[in-house]
């Protein structure tokens, strides 16, 4: 993903962008690419009967990019947006989209994440400073630890402790189905003083089948402290036929650096190719880690092994900060299932103290309607779509209810929500399935008492 560079000064946010009423070049499609997650959350029942529309709430949404936005509100997807940095594609298109379908009187932000963690971080900030109620993104980096919390995690952590008025909504990850976790375990020698590691009865290998237009990307940390790895740890990648090499990752690990391997490689010919990947231990054996792996561009139907298609324990990133609310995906059909990608819990957390967090916090629903701006793909899969539509029904709460507290609002969505899976909360659903008509009676229940006085002032 590209970043696209410019400055906002305070105090001089840039208009929204909007369309000119006299192009007549371009027919309107209202409604037709409509989100139909607006009805299997609710949103449209308290949208449509009490007028709750997220009026007076502001939700920035962070994204790769929105550079097709002119067209999406040409067509009448979306109204007015501040781009503060557009970026490069249209993910960020696709999601105000969603937030605008359930909560269309909401004013809307955007800007593109940029290329680093320390743009995304800018990206946060002038979200905050623009008075940002509700910040959406669908981001996670995988330059950050997994089994301890990284300076994004604790940037966010650190955002949301300042401003108590702001509700932070992630995606739980689409790395359910090519994911691996657990001790390291002697396997068989692999060099002078190497050692590789045994996933599953003596299966020292992922067998990966190629085709021509996949990639291996392989992403592989364990629970040494980040900053002072004492364990040293590569990734190798083999043709299984001859034992050739094909690609490595082999930092080394001398109690300096990060518990971190990350290796990348794209097949040269047209046809299908046959790869192995190992994680090969230096040195000593004794000592035990926790051992992470993910593997991406690849479907993971090319991939053999059972032991590498664990989605627990998938979650990481700032996606585990406990007051962020991290978004699973559901099917768009009942019985809502989870979505074969969308990543489970809980999160295994090692430093600075061993602990689990109970991640997902809730589902909405994914492979939605979108206008498609930009050839983003439509229906809009993954959790990225889930997320926005939990962020509008926020919008949508807030906006009547705009005395309840960050906190209150939160546990009434996650009591609120339609079950799925194991009773209560569960590492799959988390609470389940977003219910905003729900939520919307319970806290208006809960504020009876001011509606009443309100009335009783008025007829006396």
């Amino acid at each position: 993903m590209l970043y696209l560079t410019g400055s906002v000064t305070a105090g001089s946010l840039p208009q929204p962008t909007n369309h000119s009423p006299e192009d007549t070049t371009i027919a309107t499609n209202i409604d037709e690419h409509k989100t139909q997650g607006d009805i299997l959350v609710r949103s449209n029942g308290i949208r449509e009967t009490f007028g709750v529309a997220g009026k007076g709430i502001k939700v920035g949404v962070i994204a790769n990019g929105a550079q097709s936005i002119n067209i999406s509100q040409k067509t009448g997807e979306l109204s007015a947006v501040h781009v503060l940095s557009e970026g490069t594609g249209d993910e960020g298109t696709a999601m105000l989209e969603i937030i605008h379908d359930i909560a269309p009187d909401a004013e809307l932000y955007f800007y593109a994440y940029g290329s680093s963690s320390d743009t995304f971080k800018t990206a946060v900030t002038t979200l905050v400073n623009a008075g940002c109620n509700v910040i959406c993104d669908d981001l996670y980096f995988f330059r950050q630890p997994f089994l301890q919390d990284g300076d994004v995690a604790d940037y966010i952590r650190s955002v949301l402790k300042a401003n108590p008025r702001l509700i932070y909504v992630t995606v739980a990850g689409n790395f359910a189905p090519l994911h691996y976790q657990g001790p390291w375990k002697t396997g068989l020698s692999y060099g002078k003083n190497q050692t590789l590691q045994d996933f599953a009865g003596g299966a020292c290998a992922v067998n990966i089948t190629l085709l021509p237009d996949e990639r291996v990307i392989a992403t592989l940390q364990w629970d040494d402290p980040w900053g002072n790895s004492f364990t040293d740890y590569d990734l190798i990648l083999t043709d299984p036929r001859t034992g050739a090499v094909l690609a490595t990752s082999n930092f080394t690990q001398n109690g300096t650096t990060d518990p971190f391997e990350h290796l990348v490689y794209d097949p040269s010919g047209p046809n299908s190719e046959k790869v192995s990947l190992q994680i090969v231990r230096n040195g000593q054996t004794a000592t035990p880690n926790i051992l992470e792996l993910f593997i991406r561009g690849v479907d993971a139907k090319g991939v053999d092994n059972a032991f590498m298609k664990d989605p627990t324990d998938s979650i990481f990133g700032h996606a585990a900060v406990e007051d962020v609310v991290t978004v699973g995906s559901v099917e768009p059909v009942p019985p809502f299932t989870i979505s074969p990608d969308s990543s489970h819990g809980p999160v295994t957390i090692r430093y600075p103290v061993s602990t689990k967090r109970w991640k997902p916090d809730i589902c909405a629903p994914t492979n939605v309607n979108v206008s498609g701006a930009g050839n983003f793909p439509n229906p809009f899969p993954g959790t990225s779509a889930a997320a926005p539509h939990v962020a509008g029904v926020i919008a949508q709460l807030w906006s009547a209810f705009p005395d309840v507290s960050r906190d209150e609002l939160k546990q009434v969505i996650y009591q609120s929500a339609d079950d799925l899976g194991a009773p209560g909360w569960d590492e799959i659903y988390g609470y389940g399935l977003l219910n905003a008509e729900r939520s919307y009676r319970l806290l208006f229940d809960k504020n009876k008492p001011a509606y009443n006085t309100s009335e009783a002032i008025l007829k006396s």
